[in-house]
């Protein structure tokens, strides 16, 4: 009920953009010119309109979403992102062998990326949810299901690039093909699915995609701020070259005794922080790394780090930190925050200094 009442009173979301692509699947959801008509004769006043980016794909799991006007279907999708956030939370913490806590429910539902994504109904929730479902299946052997999750991270791979590097290395080392097989049918039967209901797709998103490569816009991230600072829009590539170049070295150092959920949350939360392209809801990717780090010894760092980086979040949503003239780059830093969080909590200097 809250999340349908907030539909009606919030400005239009993003999520506008994934319920509009529901509904013109069959003629352009890629399309300014008929996303913009649909919106404004449905209410959504958005200037310029909220046009669909994700490969075609990702439109598979939105479609449920043209069943319900715009106000109900937001609850919908609020509702099973905080499900989401629930159940994969849980997961994680069951994996790490942990008692019966608090921490994978507040943690998350207090942290600010998680309060942004469910302001606006982003697609980043989906990349979570894959997220886990492929930490866990990996681990447990279980590689039809943990390829088949790579389909939703591969509805924003921007975002998720070291991670699905990391997911490529391994599976060549440990010869874990069938998660190729599955990865690839997965893919081809979402993109077949969408093809059938709108033959043209692959033209139209070609032709959206070209609009968003010649962006110039500076994102709030550490490439954003390069840019921001220096006017250079190639600076703005930099944190990802070097998430490159780290990501080799750490695979070698770690490749021997690989496990998912002390390397690859880490990764994950690097590919965040590095991505050329990201939001501040993007950053509820690094909810893993954290609930890892959370179990440190060192949890007197951990708790500080995490206040401080939480801290901006909350000017930022109260809008303090807008009264005083900042937009959204305020947020630039807190992926490096979460960073900190996670790498100081389990840095055997602070847990001898804190012994």
């Amino acid at each position: 009920m809250a999340a349908f009442m907030a539909a009606g009173v919030l400005p239009a979301q993003d999520f506008a953009q994934y319920w509009t692509a529901a509904h013109l699947v069959r003629q352009n959801p890629y399309s300014f010119h008929q996303v913009s008509d649909f919106q404004h004769a449905h209410g959504i006043l958005a200037d310029p309109p909220l046009v669909l980016k994700n490969p075609p794909w990702a439109i598979p799991f939105i479609l449920p979403l043209g069943w319900f006007s715009y106000r109900a279907a937001f609850a919908v999708w609020t509702l099973l992102s905080i499900l989401i956030f629930a159940a994969c939370n849980r997961a994680i913490w069951g994996e790490l062998n942990r008692g019966p806590s608090l921490i994978p429910l507040l943690l998350p539902l207090l942290f600010g990326p998680t309060i942004v994504q469910l302001m606006l109904g982003q697609w980043t929730v989906l990349v979570f949810l894959g997220v886990v479902v492929f930490l866990i299946a990996a681990e447990r052997h279980s590689d039809w299901v943990a390829g088949a999750s790579l389909v939703l991270l591969l509805g924003k791979p921007h975002v998720t690039l070291l991670f699905l590097l990391a997911i490529l290395l391994w599976a060549l080392q440990q010869k874990r093909w069938r998660i190729f097989v599955a990865c690839s049918l997965a893919l081809v039967s979402a993109s077949l699915a969408v093809e059938l209901l709108n033959p043209h797709i692959w033209a139209q998103f070609v032709e959206r995609t070209s609009r968003v490569v010649h962006e110039s816009e500076a994102y709030p991230n550490v490439g954003g701020i390069l840019y921001k600072i220096s006017g250079v829009h190639l600076l703005g590539l930099l944190p990802q070259v070097a998430g490159l170049i780290w990501l080799v070295f750490y695979w070698r150092r770690h490749r021997r005794n690989w496990q998912w959920m002390e390397h690859g949350t880490m990764v994950l939360l690097c590919s965040v922080v590095c991505s050329y392209y990201s939001y501040p809801y993007d950053e509820i990717l690094a909810i893993p790394a954290l609930l890892v780090a959370s179990q440190s010894a060192n949890r007197r760092a951990f708790l500080i780090a995490f206040l401080v980086t939480n801290a901006g979040y909350a000017l930022y949503i109260m809008q303090i930190a807008g009264y005083f003239g900042f937009g959204y780059m305020f947020l630039w830093w807190t992926a490096l925050g979460w960073l900190a969080t996670s790498v100081l909590a389990q840095t055997r200097l602070f847990k001898a200094a804190e012994a």
